[in-house]
């Protein structure tokens, strides 16, 4: 299978597809024949992409991923066409706080964005998939398998994404492949906006100290992400489900 077909004909949807990895990964899909949705809360970054993209085979939907009735008004759109047959459920924030300093509020927010969204994506999707053949990535974090200063509420939700997409994998097994992403710090601008209440003489630093976390002494790229995402979604990872792929520059080795 050559490089340029291995999404031919396919159908998939994509999550926080505005994002720098969701971006990528709707680039990467298209790029390999797929058509896409993306799928986001921020409308803007949605019409910027659908223009990029245009004459393309995408579509974006503007979604409240922790709404129930906006995800599955999404899964039945994404299904007018016929099944589904890759979901990249990618949405998510990132939150940095001492844990007694941080709200319940704090913890309801992570949970929504990075669990709850991901369990919606889930149980509207899988009814609408391609079955045996469909495959779901899910975006959890090397944060949900390494302990982080300052970051216990973001890596419980992350964790709970990563336990549910095992889980989900061997419920829906056989006909449809779960697996998951665990990212390093990716250099998108979810990083540039974590450190910019720093002083602007600090956020240097901060960045700095991101990049020296990873063996490869930098933060990964959106692409490199998109890459591993193609692999789950493609038949080269027809043998992979309830499996955990670190893309992480080697963070969590060290």
């Amino acid at each position: 299978m050559s490089v340029g077909d291995r999404l031919t004909g396919r159908r998939a949807v994509v999550t926080g597809a505005t994002g720098g990895i969701g971006a990528a990964t709707c680039r990467l899909f298209l790029a390999e024949g797929a058509s896409v949705i993306g799928a986001d809360i921020d409308a803007d970054g949605g019409r910027e992409l659908e223009a990029e993209l245009a004459g393309q085979d995408f579509r974006f939907v503007r979604t409240d991923v922790t709404d129930e009735e906006q995800v599955e008004r999404l899964a039945k759109l994404a299904a007018e066409a016929g099944t589904v047959d890759v979901v990249f459920a990618n949405a998510g924030a990132i939150l940095g706080r001492p844990l007694l300093q941080s709200t319940v509020e704090d913890w309801d927010r992570m949970h929504d964005l990075n669990g709850k969204s991901v369990f919606l994506t889930l149980r509207a999707f899988a009814p609408v998939m391609t079955d045996p053949g469909g495959s779901i990535v899910v975006t959890s974090s090397g944060g949900a398998v390494t302990a982080l200063p300052n970051m216990s509420v973001y890596a419980a939700s992350k964790a709970s994404a990563l336990a549910l997409a095992r889980t989900a994998a061997v419920d829906l097994a056989p006909g449809i492949r779960v697996n998951t992403l665990l990212p390093g710090v990716i250099d998108t601008p979810m990083p540039r906006n974590f450190v910019s209440p720093l002083p602007a003489e600090q956020q240097q630093a901060a960045i700095a100290g991101l990049e020296a976390m990873h063996v490869l002494k930098r933060m990964g790229r959106p692409e490199e992400v998109a890459a591993a995402a193609l692999f789950l979604a493609s038949d080269e990872s027809s043998f992979f489900t309830a499996n955990s792929m670190l893309v992480d520059g080697g963070a969590s080795a060290v």
